[in-house]
């Protein structure tokens, strides 16, 4: 349940800013940063509770969607992604504060996106259902659209063009590879696909993280989209955003294909290895 919440309250947080007519910049930043700071509040309560003795999945819940596809609603925390958790929270209430006190324009719009980003993010890092995840990748994307298109510098267009771009492609092959990888194995629980050997499969999710992480040669998008993006985005965008896609590769990729990672794991090194230096 106390995952479920972690996910929900960014999120309504944000709908209250949006179907609100606030009266003040104030008041919106001034909720938004109270929403911010219950969501870091209630993650420290979570680690606390946290059972790191005992490990695996703790504080789930599941509800069946789909029973013969083996599709659910299905959440929880894992140790290390506790603190991909944690590191989110702490980094949107930084980007809301400072959105905060710039005051940007429409400021219940916009601090709404930056609550909404974080919920998606948070459920990236919470779900245990290949759909579900790939649900909440997609939902983690929109907000970053719209922030940066709409509240980026001179050059947004043209940065928001290339972002969607890179990022679509991306989606459509993680797509096809959670659809695969679902199917094959009967159910979409990431507990019950078990190891797959498909190099195919792999490969449409490697895609997909390597385009959000960015790994060389596809960090296309990243320069102008972290210049053209308002400060705090980009510290969610570097801080935030492209731990999620190291987090697939650790979540997904590198424990359902072993094969296949034995196979890449010297190109996809040479590829981090020459982004970190570029």
């Amino acid at each position: 349940m106390l995952t479920t919440v972690l996910i929900l309250l960014p999120l309504v947080g944000a709908a209250g800013l949006w179907l609100t007519p606030w009266r003040t910049g104030r008041a919106a930043g001034g909720f938004a940063l109270l929403v911010a700071l219950a969501e870091l509040a209630l993650w420290v309560g979570t680690a606390l509770d946290f059972d790191f003795q005992e490990g695996g999945l703790q504080f789930g819940a599941r509800a069946v969607w789909f029973d013969d596809l083996g599709v659910a609603y299905h959440v929880g925390l894992l140790d290390f992604s506790l603190w991909l958790v944690g590191l989110t929270a702490l980094v949107s209430v930084a980007a809301v504060a400072y959105g905060f006190w710039t005051g940007r324009e429409r400021p219940a719009v916009y601090l709404g996106l930056l609550l909404f980003l974080e919920g998606a993010t948070v459920g990236v890092f919470a779900a245990q259902d290949l759909l579900l995840f790939y649900v909440f990748w997609e939902a983690m994307m929109i907000p970053l659209y719209v922030l940066i298109g709409v509240w980026g510098g001179a050059g947004r267009l043209a940065a928001t063009i290339k972002f969607v771009v890179y990022t679509l492609a991306g989606s459509l092959l993680m797509l096809v590879a959670v659809i695969a990888a679902g199917l094959s194995a009967g159910s979409f629980a990431m507990s019950e696909v078990g190891r797959n050997q498909s190099l195919w499969i792999f490969l449409g999710f490697a895609a997909a993280f390597a385009v959000k992480a960015p790994i060389w040669p596809f960090h296309g998008w990243l320069p102008d989209a972290y210049r053209e993006a308002p400060a705090e985005v980009s510290a969610l965008l570097s801080g935030v955003i492209s731990k999620a896609a190291a987090y697939g590769f650790l979540r997904i990729a590198v424990p359902e294909f072993p094969d296949a990672v034995s196979d890449w794991r010297a190109p996809i090194l040479a590829l981090a290895s020459i982004g970190l230096v570029y």
